[in-house]
């Protein structure tokens, strides 16, 4: 069978060719450019679906981030309200304790630590109505300005704050009023109030005429009222180690996510990413494949009859 060929099959072919070379070179140039091997699905499908994976994998780990960011804002400031809240109650021990052991017969004495009680419990009042980012960090899920009103009475709720910080991994941020200070009627601000009032001879529970070792005696109480601030210092220490505990879990994940999106940035890359250097020479070598068919075309257009007749 014999093949003819002509100077227009000829001229086809050499265009035919010369636009897959400028294809070829324009979609290099495009990489170039962008920096990126997938332009669009078709280049390379497989890889577009684990790009787009991976690009969800990157969007939860983000929300992860922002996640433990909030939590850790959020438990730093409890961290910080219980230190202060703790180191007033101290400072309200060793008034006590001064004021237990001056003893009942300098009531002048007694009734300026009783102001300087009244000041600290005022002090610690406003660090229980702590904010952080806008909201009342003891005030449960109520939304209020101040979970504690100025009586020291709970107006906030029970409701539990949680964070989402991995892959089911849900962590409570928060210690409600009632968990840190107590409950309402026994809670560390009537307490001090009662300290207060012992102190001021304001209570009606102490018997001006009792002997010191009586139950209604002035020491007597005293002392009782000494080892109830005890245990609310110790309720203190334990409800500023839970969250201390919280704050170790919510760092350990931000540690997790920020490998994981390190990770999974390198994947990505690694998918969609040119290699530059190589790119280089594949864009400079399209180039002069282009520049080729470019010329050979040119000769071949010039070419007629007369050219194969000579």
């Amino acid at each position: 069978m014999t093949v003819r060929i002509t100077v227009g099959s000829g001229a086809a072919n050499s265009l035919s060719g010369l636009q897959t070379a400028a294809n070829r070179y324009e979609d290099l140039q495009q990489k170039l450019s962008t920096g990126k091997q997938i332009g669009r699905p078709s280049d390379d499908p497989a890889g577009a679906v684990s790009a787009l994976a991976l690009r969800g994998d990157l969007r939860r780990n983000a929300q992860f981030m922002r996640n433990t960011s909030d939590a850790t804002g959020w438990l730093t400031a409890a961290d910080t309200a219980y230190a202060q809240a703790s180191d007033l109650t101290q400072k309200v021990r060793t008034l006590t304790v001064q004021g237990l052991n001056t003893g009942a017969s300098t009531g002048d004495s007694n009734k300026a630590i009783a102001e300087q009680i009244n000041a600290i419990r005022e002090a610690a009042l406003k660090i229980a109505n702590s904010q952080y980012n806008g909201r009342a960090i003891f005030a449960g899920t109520e939304d209020v300005a101040e979970p504690f009103d100025a009586t020291g009475t709970y107006v906030g709720n029970q409701g539990i704050v949680q964070r989402s910080i991995g892959d089911k991994d849900t962590l409570t941020i928060n210690q409600n009023g009632i968990e840190a200070f107590g409950p309402n009627g026994d809670n560390l601000f009537d307490l001090l109030s009662e300290i207060a009032d012992v102190l001021a001879g304001a209570n009606p529970a102490v018997n001006p005429d009792a002997a010191p070792g009586d139950a209604d005696s002035f020491e007597t109480i005293l002392a009782g009222k000494l080892g109830e601030l005890d245990e609310s210092m110790g309720a203190l220490s334990s409800a500023r180690a839970a969250s201390g505990a919280a704050l170790q879990r919510v760092r350990a994940a931000e540690q997790t996510q920020q490998t994981n999106n390190v990770t999974l940035r390198t994947h990505l890359s690694e998918i969609e990413d040119i290699d530059l250097a190589e790119t280089v020479v594949a864009v400079n070598t399209a180039n002069v494949v282009y520049q080729a068919a470019l010329q050979t075309t040119a000769n071949i257009r010039q070419l007629s009859l007369l050219n194969f007749l000579r």
